[in-house]
């Protein structure tokens, strides 16, 4: 099977590997290695949900022809189909996870009315809708509350499609006074712990939600974009040569956000969004412009199973879990449960994909 008929000539093959790679991070997030070793991974994987964003920014608003979409109508056009398939996948998704949750609880006798009145209250719905995150979408069954992602990327994208008419007029100004609002809340979380709405700002939703996450790394997506579009316009032949000399400063800039990270959970307090995540996610926007066919085989693992290991991967740590507490599996140890972990996701959204891809292209 030839590799160019699973990636077309013109997508960023570099961007779709780095997604898989970010994908295996968030998942020593969740599954965490222990000791410093498992403190230096973790900092490092913090650039992951901000790339995400980043990444449906870059996208978001390009033609067929890859040039930027400028015009109202036209902007709204884009996001209305976005929007659309965003809410699919969501619903889908969560209802994926409800179920599972539903069953595990219904399994340990939890009352049906207990089971909803605990993830459906007001106090719960008030987080959920006000910050992407409360048991609405998850409760000791996966305790972990991942899918704030896609509902603070559709909070996003519904605002943008609101504002459209002066989307470039206030996307700059908009991403400084966030991104700066997010680095000094993530102060005050260590700091000076105040308490908005009743709550204490050290709950790791306060800041890590649609608002100063999402917004900010979604609008820098959008302005990276229309950046890489200007250049070419600009510069058109030489372009490529512009980007060529980033190579080595994208590389560095990555180097320093993890060694930023490092600094930054060692001398504040560990965090969801370091600072040197930041620096990192800038280094790789760039070094993909210049390195955009690079990386074949992990870009077609990233293009074909990347979501549904970042979906997913959860469920399969619950999964784990609960088999191993059971006695159906053997035991094992903190340091085996992340690796575990990946080659179980690997197996089922890496390797199931491509062998039902591979039997697609026999009949065809």
């Amino acid at each position: 099977m030839k590799m160019q008929t699973l990636m077309k000539n013109k997508e960023n093959r570099f961007i779709y590997a780095v997604k898989f790679i970010a994908c295996l991070f968030v998942i020593t997030i969740h599954a965490r290695i222990p000791g410093t070793v498992g403190d230096i991974v973790m900092c490092a994987a913090r650039f992951a949900v901000p790339f995400f964003f980043v990444v449906s920014g870059r996208y978001l608003l390009l033609d067929g022809e890859g040039n930027p979409v400028t015009d109202v109508p036209g902007i709204r056009r884009k996001l209305s189909k976005s929007i659309v398939k965003l809410i699919k996948v969501t619903a889908f998704v969560y209802l994926i996870h409800l179920i599972f949750s539903f069953t595990v609880n219904m399994i340990y006798k939890t009352p049906v009315s207990e089971y909803f009145s605990s993830k459906f209250n007001i106090i719960e719905l008030r987080n959920f809708i006000m910050f992407n995150s409360s048991r609405v979408i998850h409760d000791w069954s996966y305790v972990f509350d991942h899918l704030w992602f896609l509902f603070a990327l559709l909070y996003v994208y519904v605002l943008i499609y609101i504002f459209a008419p002066v989307l470039r007029k206030w996307y700059k100004g908009l991403i400084a006074l966030l991104l700066t609002l997010l680095y000094f809340g993530e102060l005050l979380q260590t700091y000076y712990p105040i308490r908005p709405f009743d709550i204490v700002i050290t709950t790791p939703f306060m800041m890590r939600n649609w608002l100063f996450v999402g917004m900010p790394f979604v609008l820098l997506g959008i302005l990276f974009s229309d950046f890489i579009c200007k250049v070419r316009e600009e510069k058109k032949e030489e372009a490529s040569e512009y980007f060529n000399k980033l190579k080595i400063p994208a590389v560095i800039a990555i180097v320093l956000g993890l060694v930023i990270s490092v600094i930054e959970a060692y001398l504040i307090d560990f965090k969801d969004v370091y600072f040197g995540s930041l620096i990192i996610v800038l280094g790789i926007l760039f070094l993909s412009e210049s390195a955009a066919y690079r990386g074949r085989i992990l870009a077609l693992l990233g293009k074909r199973a990347s979501s549904n290991i970042y979906y997913y991967h959860v469920l399969v740590i619950a999964v784990l879990d609960l088999l191993s507490q059971n006695g159906f599996i053997p035991a094992y140890s903190m340091t085996q449960k992340p690796f575990i972990v990946m080659a179980v996701c690997f197996v089922l959204f890496c390797m199931g994909p491509l062998y039902f891809h591979g039997r697609e292209e026999k009949r065809l």
